[in-house]
């Protein structure tokens, strides 16, 4: 499946093209930067940059290592419409839901599953590199912006749509692209036209109808078990400003 007007608008010789794999690079920049700060134990917040609390003991590393685990083995599952790149993927909708449930253990469990699935399964390349980095948005976005996944409330479904399944895949559907562009893994029309709604459908199809059922019944059980990061980990804000991170 290819969309010839992208192909032709971004794919072709021109400043949009230049713009779009110079966008792409940058996004893969601020990607590593967000994990490396991550990684070091800080996180940005209302306040500024602060420290993230996450503390990696047993309950943390387990969590990471089941929502790599399960992503890992859901990820086969799809109903391919590009070749290498994926269709219907009903693991698509964990990165969004790891993230807004479990906070920073799911989201780097999903997110370093990338490399470590590719690697197992014998297809680490080139792409890989922008696979692991978009991991980054599809689970930091969630867990950053979506501040109620109950899925009871508009606001609530509203906003997991907003973060987790418009902005988050439209990031990926251009730094990925972008990537196989600039490194020549596939030709710009082949990136830009057909790669590219590939990604935005992958990330948006199954999320959207996967997610809100999943969230429902996932959101109460968290709480119950004490297992949703904004109860473990983010300290409120004085009364007068509420409660955020």
């Amino acid at each position: 499946m290819k969309f010839e007007f992208l192909a032709q608008l971004i794919g072709g010789e021109g400043p949009i093209h230049s713009f779009m794999v110079g966008l792409a690079l940058i996004l893969m920049v601020i990607a590593a930067s967000i994990l490396f700060m991550e990684l070091s134990g800080y996180t940005i917040s209302r306040r500024g940059l602060v420290k993230h609390g996450v503390r990696w003991n047993a309950q943390a590393i387990s969590i990471a290592a089941v929502c790599a685990a399960i992503y890992i083995a859901l990820v086969p599952i799809s109903i391919a419409w590009v070749p290498g790149v994926g269709g219907f993927t009903p693991a698509r909708a964990l990165p969004a839901i790891v993230g807004s449930l479990f906070g920073l253990p799911g989201a780097l469990g999903i997110t370093f599953s990338m490399p470590i699935g590719d690697a197992i399964s014998g297809k680490l390349t080139l792409g890989s590199v922008a696979g692991f980095l978009a991991q980054v948005y599809v689970t930091w976005i969630p867990y950053k912006m979506v501040r109620d996944p109950s899925m009871r409330s508009l606001k609530s479904i509203v906003s997991y749509y907003l973060w987790g399944i418009i902005v988050a895949p439209l990031i990926i559907a251009i730094m990925v692209p972008g990537w196989l562009d600039f490194v020549h893994v596939v030709p710009p029309a082949v990136a830009w036209g057909a790669v590219t709604p590939a990604f935005i459908m992958s990330y948006t199809i199954a999320p959207a109808v996967i997610s809100p059922i999943l969230l429902f019944v996932l959101y109460p059980l968290a709480k119950q078990w004490g297992l949703y990061f904004r109860d473990k980990y983010v300290t409120p804000l004085p009364a007068s400003s509420g409660t955020g991170d």
